[in-house]
Parts: structure tokens; sequence; C-alpha cells
């Protein structure tokens, strides 16, 4: 099942498998912003990361002395939401705890996804509930929408909001994160020019940014997309090497590092909801 949201500005397409944004027509300019899903490249157009970020080691995830198989990004690229609610600009999805996701991830929850047509922007919003009245929950989350050049790679460049000065965040061969990284890849709030070996070492990743919005678009034609993040703590960059998209990706969390040998609780970058408790986010989407 499609489901279909419409405005002056954009028309979203959806399906319920993985509450994944399929399709985004910037109808001002009559442009396709989203990646077309090439099975042969990378199948997906905007997966929902819940609840982990990245990798966990081993694809193993730790807590209370047992050890859990979790899936790169986790489970909900691939859940089946159910729609709650939809309109003609609005429509949101939902997944509660099952047997499956117990095995997998020993947490009570419900989670909403949202999209929302408001005017000129895309939101995309998450709430999660932490349905045991007493024990935490812990948890990370991320949105990966990728968004096609308008023109050559060569032509593309990133540019934060604010003169940032930023590291680098680097990937070791098994995809978890290293604790070295490159000093000053962004210096004095250059902009990164994309080029076609720009991800041959996968993904660029960055925090403690001040820059509210990232914009990855073509200075030649001012074509491309303004993502507003604020509130997220990393963001990262990727595609596969040589293809014609950037998924830009707002997150609460982080792939395991190296040398970690912790339970969840101790992985960086993790998020807590005490008992009973609730989390929001939300970023947003712009047609340059």
């Amino acid at each position: 099942m499609m489901i279909r949201i419409e405005n002056d500005f954009f028309l979203a397409e959806l399906k319920p498998e993985g509450a994944e944004l399929t399709r985004l027509l910037d109808k001002v300019h009559g442009r396709e912003m989203l990646w077309y899903a090439d099975p042969a490249v990378w199948k997906r157009h905007s997966p929902v990361l819940f609840p982990v970020v990245g990798r966990c080691k081993n694809y193993e995830m730790r807590y209370q002395g047992k050890t859990y198989h979790m899936p790169q990004h986790g489970f909900c690229q691939d859940a089946l939401f159910e729609v709650e609610s939809a309109s003609e600009t609005h429509v949101t999805f939902s997944l509660s705890a099952s047997d499956e996701t117990r095995a997998m991830y020993p947490f009570e929850f419900i989670f909403f996804v949202s999209y929302h047509l408001d005017g000129e922007k895309l939101v995309v919003s998450y709430l999660i509930r932490n349905e045991d009245p007493e024990a935490p929950m812990y948890f990370s989350l991320g949105g990966h929408p990728g968004f096609l050049y308008d023109g050559p790679v060569s032509d593309q460049i990133i540019e934060f909001s604010e003169k940032e000065t930023l590291d680098r965040v680097t990937l070791g061969p098994t995809f978890q994160f290293s604790r070295e990284v490159e000093k000053d890849y962004i210096k004095d709030g250059a902009p990164i020019h994309l080029h076609e070996h720009i991800y041959d070492h996968d993904a660029l990743v960055f925090h403690g940014f001040k820059s509210k919005e990232v914009s990855v678009y073509n200075p030649k034609t001012g074509r491309g997309v303004k993502v507003d993040l604020a509130g997220f703590p990393y963001v990262g960059f990727w595609s596969m090497p040589g293809e014609c998209y950037t998924c830009v990706e707002p997150w609460f969390g982080l792939a395991d590092y190296e040398d970690f040998e912790g339970e969840l609780p101790e992985k960086d970058g993790i998020e807590k909801i005490d008992g009973g408790g609730q989390f929001k986010a939300s970023f947003s989407i712009k047609a340059m």
C-alpha cells in the first residue's frame, strides 16, 4: 500500500513497510528529490534507523548480561508499521514491541513516525514511548534520506549554515568508529566539495556543530536540499561511491566504536527514556 500526501510545494509517497518515504517531488521546480532505490546499488530511499544507528560490533547488543543479534541500523527498515492516521498533508505510522522485536531488543515501546507537509517543508517527526512504567529504555535514532543531485557529483557541495570547524569521525574496515579523527576536515566554514571518490571510505560523520541547517546543492544552479537538523547531536553524509545522491542523516547515537565491549547503557551517544516516559525529535526537508 502506497500513501500519498501533497500540497502546493511537494508531492510525497510513503509506505507502511519501514514507515519509509519513497518519493519526494519538488512541484515548484518539477524535480524528483529522492534517490530511486536501485536494488543493484542501494535498495532504500529513506530508511528509519531505530533502535540503533549504524552497526553494533559483531552485530551484537548486550543488555543485563544477555546478548542480542541486532541488524545494521536496527529492525525498523524491514518492519511493517500500522497507519495511525492520514490526511491530504499528513501521515503517522506506528510500531509496537512484539515477540519479534523482543528477541532483538528487550524493551516495551511504541514508536511513531510522522510526515507532515508544512508549507515549503516536509517535517519528519519521531515519538518514542517507553511502555514499561518502571524500567528505563535505551536507544539510538536517526533518519537516512537519500537526495538526488542536480547535475554531476563534481558540481555539488555540502554546506553548514554556520561557520564551522569540525573533525571527521572515522570508520574502520568493519564499519565501527575509530577513536582517531580527521582534524579540521571542515575549517572556517568552508564547504565540502563532493567528487566521485568522496565516500570511498564510507560516511562523513560530524558532531559538535552549531548549525541548525545543512544543505547539499549545486551552486551553479542553486538547486538541492536544505535539512533542518536542530537538536540532533550527530550528522552523517553517505552514498555508495560514485553514485548520484547523498544521504543526509541526522542521528541521536552512533555505531559502536572498534574498542567497545560494554553493554547498551554504556554505548557512546546512547539515549535513555525513564519508565513511562517519552522522547520526541524531528527534522525537516526543504527544496532549494
